[in-house]
């Protein structure tokens, strides 16, 4: 058997690979680097520059495309313009009303200016030759037709007759005209769309090829650049891991090259990270310090701002009461009325803060929506009555929602007293409501023009409403805004259409269930029986206006009597010798908070069962939970309700001994 020879040269190409794959392991770390990244990069340069080719012309041909389909649309323009004017001389010369000549006067002013847009724009000379044909025909159809929208007989004249007939020839040339220059529009758009089709699929050609070439180019700079460093690139990996569970890195580094710097930079990553956590947990501490600081500013914002509101919308109730029908029961009726707005617009500000905040927590039950609509629509027909606007329902029966009930027919009052207040005087609202997958869609439409995109982003904005300088309608800006956050925190949502004036709110439907009864929260019956001809009620309150408010109702009932303290101290010492039918109790107090007069009320066995009401501008949902459950019968939020204060009060100190 004879034994197979390698060729000559086998050998001498052997040493010669194995010399140069010598020389690569010797090379410099950072030279490496620089070959690999720079084999891959070229390839990817070249794919890039291919392909940036090809977007260049696609883009052109896009642009040609963009710029046929908008000379269309300014053909159609012209003829629909044109079609308008005439309408509106002819109806102008049928009724006599003026009105009907602005559509001819918009015209007139709109068309040549879409005319000179076309000359500019239009692609071959052919199309501009047409379009010099139907300019001058354009000019003569509005003579024409001025001439016709000054004619102010009442019969009909040979020369109006032919004047009018002049321009219906006219009108007939314009069209012929006007229709064979957008055919010839509609075969280059045509055109263009092939062409960019075409171009398309060569540059998914190119791109495919590009991609296989970058593939291509980046496995061999892998291949060669793990050759030489796989085993130190793990030790770095899984460096790296710790690093990424913020684990403290001791690396040494054994060498100067490149990987020897990579290694001590990880080391002072991870005691950046270090630094960095610990900074991050301090940033969450300062944001959680923010977050109650901004709690206690809108509590105290609320408190201060409706102390002041207390007296003024108190006393004006009262000379509401008094005061004879003239010019002073209106000026007390426009205090009233400001002071009111402000009040709102307070409640929505602490609304809004805490909904965003998640201080808000709203329970959600099975809710039927059709009985909401009911009720949203008896309340707000008044407000329909004042601008002549019917409101139409139309929902698909038995409709459930998992909501909150109070917090949707918010949101539903919202929309519809919006419709309302800016939508056409005598037109009509259209409620609709019904069930879309697993959807509850309610939507509310006026017969307005709607809102135009560019102001869209402004719309749920707080304090932000669109065309105030335009209107004289009341509102705040926080409506909307308030709408918005309440959905989100049922899990809803709240959009509008682009087209019309339409809002509408999507909500998870739900299956129907025994329906919530309307619980009235109970007031607490108080034990105690006052044998006294005369009620004595004790108010704890250093502020002298809100004294001098609560002292002006209870003296008006002659069976009630009042006395005014303004510190804890004082309190206990009237309770020390009298027991009060009612006690009336500030929480913002000199020498403490009215919280622990109440519990000392409670801690008495002669003092437990009497009544207490809280009289507060405090109206945090999580003091009034705290009160209550600390005992107290009633808590009244400031400013008062004087009707609902008398009310109340009459209620707590009636109550019989059980």
């Amino acid at each position: 058997m004879k034994t197979k020879q390698l060729p000559p040269n086998k050998p001498e190409k052997t040493h010669l690979l194995h010399l140069i794959a010598q020389a690569w392991q010797n090379l410099p770390l950072g030279f490496k680097g620089v070959f690999v990244i720079t084999l891959p990069l070229a390839v990817l340069l070249a794919s890039l520059g291919s392909l940036y080719i090809r977007e260049l012309e696609s883009t052109k041909l896009e642009n040609q495309l963009k710029q046929a389909l908008q000379n269309q649309r300014d053909i159609q323009t012209v003829h629909t313009q044109l079609l308008e004017a005439s309408t509106g001389v002819r109806d102008y010369l049928l009724t006599g009303d003026k009105h009907f000549l602005n559509i001819f006067f918009e015209a007139e002013k709109m068309l040549p200016k879409i005319l000179a847009t076309l000359e500019d724009r239009l692609e071959t000379d052919h199309q501009k030759q047409r379009l010099s044909v139907i300019s001058p025909l354009v000019a003569k159809n509005l003579e024409d037709l001025q001439a016709l929208s000054t004619n102010e007989a009442e019969i009909a004249s040979d020369r109006l007759i032919a004047q009018f007939k002049s321009q219906v020839e006219t009108l007939d040339r314009l069209r012929s005209e006007i229709e064979a220059l957008n055919a010839e529009e509609a075969l280059l758009v045509e055109q263009d769309q092939q062409e960019i089709f075409i171009q398309r699929q060569q540059n998914l050609v190119v791109t495919l090829i590009a991609t296989v070439a970058g593939i291509i180019g980046s496995l061999m700079a892998v291949w060669i650049f793990s050759r030489t460093i796989v085993k130190r690139v793990r030790l770095l990996r899984d460096s790296a891991g710790h690093l990424a569970r913020a684990e403290a890195l001791d690396l040494p580094s054994s060498s100067r090259d490149e990987l020897g710097q990579l290694s001590d930079e990880l080391d002072h990553a991870s005691q950046l990270l270090a630094k960095n956590i610990s900074d991050a947990l301090q940033a969450r501490q300062e944001a959680e310090e923010a977050s109650a600081s901004k709690s206690m500013f809108l509590s105290r914002t609320s408190h201060e701002l409706r102390t002041p509101l207390n007296a003024i919308l108190g006393f004006a109730q009262l000379l509401e009461q008094d005061l004879p029908a003239g010019k002073q029961l209106n000026s007390v009726l426009l205090i009233k009325g400001a002071g009111l707005h402000l009040l709102k617009l307070i409640n929505e500000v602490l609304e809004i803060a805490r909904i965003e905040s998640g201080e808000t927590s709203l329970e959600l039950a099975p809710t039927l929506i059709n009985d909401l609509l009911e009720e949203a629509t008896h309340y707000i027909a008044p407000l329909g009555k004042i601008r002549d606007i019917e409101i139409k329902c139309d929902a698909t029966p038995d409709l459930w929602a998992m909501a909150n009930r109070q917090k949707l027919l918010q949101v539903i009052l919202n929309l519809l007293s919006n419709a309302l207040k800016y939508g056409p005087v005598s037109s009509v609202v259209q409620l609709n409501a019904y069930r879309r997958d697993d959807i509850i869609v309610i939507e509310v439409q006026d017969s307005g023009a709607g809102i135009p995109i560019t102001l869209r982003e402004r719309l749920f904005t707080p304090f932000d409403r669109l065309g105030a300088e335009n209107t004289k309608v009341e509102g705040t800006g926080l409506g909307l805004a308030l709408s918005k956050q309440i959905m989100l925190a049922m899990h809803g949502s709240i959009d509008l259409s682009e087209e019309k004036s339409l809002f509408w709110i999507e909500i998870a439907a739900c299956e129907p269930n025994i329906r919530p009864l309307a619980l009235t929260p109970e007031v607490k019956k108080s034990k105690y029986v006052n044998l006294s001809d005369k009620h004595s009620i004790l108010y704890v309150e250093d502020n002298m206006s809100n004294r001098a408010l609560v002292e002006a109702i209870i003296l008006r009932q002659r069976d009630l009597r009042i006395h005014c303290v303004s510190t804890i101290k004082d309190a206990k010492q009237y309770l020390a010798e009298v027991v009060p039918s009612l006690l009336l109790i500030d929480l913002n107090l000199p020498d403490g908070s009215g919280e622990s007069l109440v519990h000392y009320v409670n801690a008495d066995p002669r003092l437990k069962n009497t009544p207490m009401m809280i009289l507060s501008a405090d109206a945090l949902p999580d003091t009034i939970s705290r009160l209550q459950a600390a005992g107290i019968t009633h808590y009244m939020t400031k400013p008062l309700d004087v009707a609902i204060f008398n009310k109340q009060i009459r209620e707590l100190i009636h109550y019989e001994q059980e």
